[in-house]
């Protein structure tokens, strides 16, 4: 994970005048609060625990909105989602991207909730977008790892009148 990662829909970004452009999402979630946020087509998770780092990623599928985190040790935040394909996939800045998840219905809105479950209480080395990350930075040579999961949860959204 460089500091965040986006849910996309296989179609690729909405020119929607409605959505909003990668840049302005990314903005919404770089400086604090919100760490999640959602437009057509698009959202993004932004990390909690550093720039540099693996982090879990599940995306689910639910019939209607899912159980509360039974623990009360994630954090949470919720966004509606139009997904044009139906066909969805998280993905890091790098282009590389996980399994597609069939949410079973193209043109569709949904309701979206982010867990973020913090794992590890490790110290984590910030890096400004101006210095270059070197991996003999680190002791093993690599990035951290089980720092944070995240779980993105979608289910049908209700379905205003007319729709």
């Amino acid at each position: 994970m460089y500091g965040s990662f986006t849910v996309m829909d296989l179609d690729g970004l909405s020119f929607s005048s409605a959505a909003l452009a990668p840049e302005e999402l990314y903005e919404l979630v770089r400086q604090g609060d919100p760490w999640f946020a959602a437009t057509e087509n698009m959202a993004i998770v932004c990390s909690r625990q550093g720039y540099h780092h693996i982090a879990d990623v599940a995306l689910e599928l639910w019939d209607g909105e899912p159980p509360a985190d039974p623990e009360g040790q994630a954090g949470t935040a919720a966004e509606p989602m139009r997904s044009s394909s139906g066909r969805v996939r998280a993905g890091n800045s790098m282009g590389n991207g996980g399994p597609v998840l069939d949410l079973g219905e193209p043109a569709a809105l949904w309701s979206v909730r982010a867990q973020r479950i913090k794992k590890a209480s490790q110290a984590v080395v910030y890096f400004s977008s101006d210095e270059a990350y070197d991996d003999e930075d680190d002791d093993d040579g690599g990035y951290p790892e089980g720092l944070e999961e995240f779980r993105i949860q979608f289910w049908p959204a209700a379905r205003p009148l007319g729709y």
